[in-house]
């Protein structure tokens, strides 16, 4: 093949590259020239070719692309080609390469790049020992595992890749950004590159899609500076024949969907593993459908709320609003939810049941030292202790999943979230232990929670709800002691 450059001299493949099966580039003994192999597939030129916005006075804005996809989609050889063609652009710049750890960082991102990317006679110096690299043109690089943090603290970047970003935390991802100060880079870049998963990048970059619809119910968090793509292993056609075949062997579907598809929907040990199905776009609720209310209170962590409307015609109950709201008092929460209620049309005459946590009643203010249960009453809002089996209430929720008869409107951002991030501890897979535990993780779970009060109020087979009576039953008020008084009070009183 010709030079591009002179075209007179023939290219050659250098000798240190002549042992590889694809050298990373050839020369011209000619003019001097270096080019560069690198032919990207169609979903890799996609993400190359990634709109770069302007601020207002004319700069670049900071892309943030998220490349998520099954093993062997060609994440890290398209994303780290990328930076190192930035790098070229951009001398005197300066770069950071990390990766959870230091061993990761070494087996993954620096092999790569070394082997794979980098032609070395671009490459100036590289010191080992103190995670530097630094091009011909003056570029410099700055090799630094992410639990390294008093070093990632005293770092100014203009091009970052993070590699394996589902093994570092969300406080980690946040602090890169604070670095991204390098007047150098015109044309700043944050890759992260990653196996789908349902922890923080999964909020991050999958939730901000959706996002982008001004009728979502988190708008406000949509960032236009944020790109998302999502690869399967299936579109690297150099993988091996039977590598899909030989690493999906065995495996449950959950891990063919993530690991392979990369699929977002799909996790190891999800409590709701059809939970996608339940939700909806929101749609307007009929005005007569009975309502139910659930509470899970927290004082620091969030309380949720949740407001349900049963549609008797087809037996299903959707979930249309939420309030989900932390380091908030009752008196607060009070005035906050009983304006919700009222614009969800929860009335006495509509309304079946409202419950809480049944640990409300041991529960207590920190102003006022009394219960959470009877101050809620004090200001008007009457909650029954609610069913708390766990076991039984996740039973539940999916018996109401598969069969349809959830459905879940994207107005309820935190519960959606909740429920595809909620998960039982994980197993490894060549685990031998037979009595695998029945509890969930206890973390983030308060509007789970509150959908597991809600469903064991109702009827085990959702057709029961077809035939529902419209006269909501006597509440009674109760009493410190966790018992019902013998005055009986409309439990919505105060509308």
């Amino acid at each position: 093949m010709r030079c591009h450059n002179c075209n007179v001299t023939n290219l050659t493949t250098p000798p240190e590259e002549t042992h590889k099966r694809q050298p990373t580039y050839l020369n011209c003994k000619g003019c001097g020239a270096i080019h560069l192999t690198y032919t990207p597939l169609p979903h890799q030129e996609q993400f190359h070719q990634t709109e770069q916005k302007q601020n207002t006075d004319g700069t670049l804005k900071t892309q943030i692309i998220g490349v998520f996809g099954g093993y062997g989609s060609a994440k890290s050889r398209a994303t780290l080609q990328e930076i190192f063609l930035r790098a070229l652009n951009n001398p005197n710049g300066t770069g950071l390469l990390t990766a959870p750890t230091l061993l990761q960082l070494k087996r993954t991102t620096i092999k790569t790049f070394l082997n794979e990317i980098v032609p070395q006679p671009l490459i100036k110096s590289y010191n080992k020992s103190e995670g530097e690299l630094q091009l011909e043109n003056g570029f410099t690089f700055y090799l630094i595992p992410s639990d390294d943090e008093e070093k990632l603290r005293s770092l100014n970047a203009g091009l970052v890749h993070i590699e394996e970003a589902s093994g570092i935390s969300r406080s980690i991802y946040d602090q890169i950004l604070t670095r991204m100060r390098d007047h150098q880079t015109i044309d700043k870049l944050v890759v992260v590159c990653s196996n789908p998963d349902m922890g923080w990048i999964r909020d991050v970059f999958y939730n901000n899609t959706p996002r982008k619809n001004p009728k979502h119910p988190e708008h406000q968090n949509y960032n236009p500076n944020i790109t998302t793509y999502i690869w399967r292993s299936h579109q690297n056609p150099f993988l091996p024949k039977d590598f899909i075949d030989n690493i999906s062997k065995g495996k449950p579907e959950w891990w063919k969907k993530r690991y392979i598809d990369g699929s977002f929907e799909h996790a190891e040990g999800m409590v709701y593993p059809s939970v996608s199905k339940a939700i909806i776009p929101t749609q307007q609720v009929n005005d007569k459908w009975e309502r139910a209310v659930a509470l899970d209170h927290g004082l620091r962590n969030p309380t949720a709320l949740l407001i349900a409307a049963i549609d008797e015609q087809k037996g299903e109950v959707h979930i249309f609003r939420e309030y989900y709201k932390a380091n908030t008092l009752v008196p607060d929460h009070a005035q906050n939810i009983k304006a919700t209620l009222e614009e969800c049309k929860v009335t006495a005459g509509n309304t079946r049941f409202m419950v809480i946590d049944p640990s409300a009643k041991n529960k207590t203010d920190p102003i006022n030292g009394k219960s959470v249960q009877s101050l809620y009453q004090e200001y008007g809002l009457y909650f029954q202790p609610a069913n708390n089996n766990i076991e039984a209430g996740i039973l539940k929720v999916n018996a109401y999943i598969e069969k349809g008869k959830l459905k879940i409107h994207d107005t309820c951002p935190n519960l959606i979230r909740e429920l595809q991030g909620y998960r039982f501890p994980d197993l490894e897979m060549d685990s031998q232990e037979k009595n695998l535990k029945e509890n969930p993780i206890k973390a983030n779970d308060h509007a789970a929670d509150a959908l597991r009060y809600l469903l064991m109020r109702l009827p085990d087979d959702p057709e029961n709800l077809k035939t529902s009576s419209h006269n909501p039953p006597n509440r009674y008020i109760i009493d410190e002691d966790g018992e019902e008084t013998d005055q009986k009070r409309d439990f919505l009183s105060y509308i």
